[in-house]
């Protein structure tokens, strides 16, 4: 089948060739003229010049001499479209436009003044008068594939994707039937819901190419968007009956397996193909990450550990195991693994986020940090790579070197608030606060509901002893997002104390205590307000814990020693 190109405003700019055979057309309309009489002389002498002067791109000497000659012969249609012509190369489409209107009404059935027209009325955006020419050309001339694909283009700016199906099904109709145009019909069909009609395309899809993936993909979609299931298999099987080969048969069927959680059935598909094809690595690891998605954790690793014996070049199955292990929070068997994926290939940048995240869940700081210093390197323009050096640095309290980075990923990425958070908490630890709260500000512009920013911000604050009324309304809000967030709780007591409000600090903060692990902060805390109760009991007893916890607290010990 030929094939066009929907290309609508092309002939605005193609000329027509001089070397026409200047013969009048609708003879009828000139009185007095021969059927099959040729120009008159003087017409045609200027009509001549004028395409002289069109191929040498003198386009307003052209329009002079086709204009000239219109004055000396007005009975052909070619002298018409040529000064059309002219006024669109020169620009003046409205002139173009008047002159054009005069040939079709004169020479209604004219091909090219139709499309002429058409194409103005499209350029002008006015779609409807540009539909109405180009279906008059098709009432005439069915077959003009070119004007066919004009109107479909005007129907799709429309989004009148029904209309479109219509003038594809001609198309087949009159040029045989093409599985692609086939395939977007029934696929309009189906996305409008008119199934019945999908099912009659997607069938003459089947009957004119059985062997072609595509027919058993169109139809297995079909029944799935009838949400059955049991016939979408069938078809996928038929498809890969016909082709073992249909990938694409094979995927959509493995992910309607998992869909349904058919692990044995979808690991038995794959495991088909790889018996047929031992060496193809994709389907190995696809068969891993089945046994994966089944919890058969040992049959994954082991599958992945035959994929790196067999395949010790290739990263993907050591960065499989990696993950499975990283998954199980096995973060020192997950190591070594992300490591030999980097050496196979260095610019996957996934495995370097991965390997970085598993030495600081391992509590590997330094390498964490050593690991994203390179990462930079080799990722310069990475925000994410950025954020997580500038994060190892924070872990460290290096908060003067982390700002670079976290300024860097901020350049790369103008939005991201967790470096925006980042980089706050670097500013307020080296009591650049006017930067910090400048960056908390700026983070909950975007992400005006974060309870972790709005805990950080107002605990900041709070430390500061600065804007406590509206620390507090920060803390309330992070409150309610999550109560059973006990550093919530433990800063909103807190900022109740900064404001001497003990006793509702005191509620908080022993809530803090029990929604949460014992911190070091927390129980200094909560000795602080038995302090100021006059408890001296408490305020002991929590402030030896507190130090008991932390060794590195030692201020509690002056704290203990003012209660002698």
């Amino acid at each position: 089948m030929r094939r066009y190109l929907i290309l609508v405003g092309i002939i605005l700019v193609v000329g027509c060739g001089g070397s026409q055979k200047l013969v009048k057309q609708e003879p009828g309309l000139a009185k007095n003229l021969p059927v099959g009489s040729y120009f008159h002389p003087k017409a045609a002498s200027h009509f001549i010049r004028g395409s002289v002067y069109d191929l040498n791109g003198d386009h307003k000497s052209a329009l002079l001499e086709f204009s000239e000659a219109l004055l000396y012969d007005s009975s052909s249609v070619t002298i018409y479209n040529e000064i059309a012509e002219q006024y669109i190369k020169l620009n003046r489409k409205e002139s173009a436009e008047r002159i054009l209107r005069e040939a079709t009404s004169r020479f209604p059935n004219d091909k090219k003044s139709l499309k002429l027209l058409a194409a103005i009325h499209y350029h002008k955006a006015e779609y409807e008068a540009a539909a109405r020419a180009y279906q008059k050309i098709l009432e005439q001339y069915p077959q003009d594939i070119e004007s066919r694909y004009n109107l479909i283009a005007i129907y799709m700016s429309q989004g009148d994707d029904l209309r479109v199906a219509k003038e594809y099904e001609k198309i087949i109709e009159t040029e045989g039937s093409d599985v692609d145009l086939l395939v977007k019909t029934g696929n309009i069909y189906l996305d409008n819901q008119m199934y019945e009609k999908a099912r009659l395309i997607f069938s003459k899809l089947l009957d004119n190419y059985p062997e072609d993936e595509r027919s058993f993909l169109a139809m297995a979609k079909l029944n799935l968007e009838q949400q059955d299931t049991t016939d979408a298999i069938i078809w996928y099987k038929r498809g890969l009956e016909v082709d073992s080969e249909f990938t694409t048969c094979l995927e959509e069927l493995r992910d309607l397996y998992v869909k349904q959680e058919r692990w044995g059935e979808a690991i038995q598909l794959i495991e088909g193909m790889i018996k047929v094809d031992s060496t193809d690595i994709q389907m190995r690891l696809r068969l891993g990450e089945l046994y994966f998605r089944k919890a058969d954790t040992l049959a994954a690793i082991n599958e992945f550990a035959d994929i790196v014996e067999e395949f010790p070049d290739d990263f993907r199955a050591f960065y499989s195991i990696g993950t499975l292990y990283y998954q199980q929070q096995n973060w020192e068997k997950a190591i070594p693994y992300y490591q030999k994926a980097i050496e196979n290939n260095e610019e996957f940048n996934r495995v370097w986020i991965m390997l970085g995240l598993a030495y600081l869940r391992a509590e590997k700081i330094e390498q964490a940090e050593e690991h994203f210093a390179e990462a930079t390197s080799v990722f310069p323009d990475d925000p994410t790579m950025h954020y997580f050096h500038g994060t190892s640095l924070n872990r460290q309290n290096k908060y003067e070197q982390a700002v670079e980075p976290l300024k860097k990923c901020l350049k790369l990425d103008p939005e991201n608030v967790d470096a925006m958070s980042a980089l706050a908490l670097a500013y307020d630890e080296l009591g650049e606060h006017e930067q910090s709260d400048i960056m908390y500000e700026a983070a909950l512009k975007i992400r005006e509901e974060d309870p972790l920013l709005m805990n950080n911000y107002s605990y900041s604050l709070s430390e500061r002893g600065e804007n406590l009324s509206y620390a507090l309304e920060l803390s309330k809000k992070a409150v309610a997002r999550d109560s059973t967030n006990g550093a919530y709780l433990d800063t909103l007591g807190w900022i109740h104390f900064k404001l001497g409000n003990y006793d509702r600090a005191l509620k908080f903060i022993k809530k803090s205590l029990k929604t949460n692990h014992e911190s070091a902060e927390v129980l200094e805390h909560l000795g602080d307000v038995y302090n100021e109760l006059n408890d001296v009991e408490n305020a002991r007893k929590y402030w030896q814990k507190s130090l008991e916890l932390d060794e590195s607290r030692t201020w509690i010990k002056d704290k203990l020693e003012s209660l002698k």
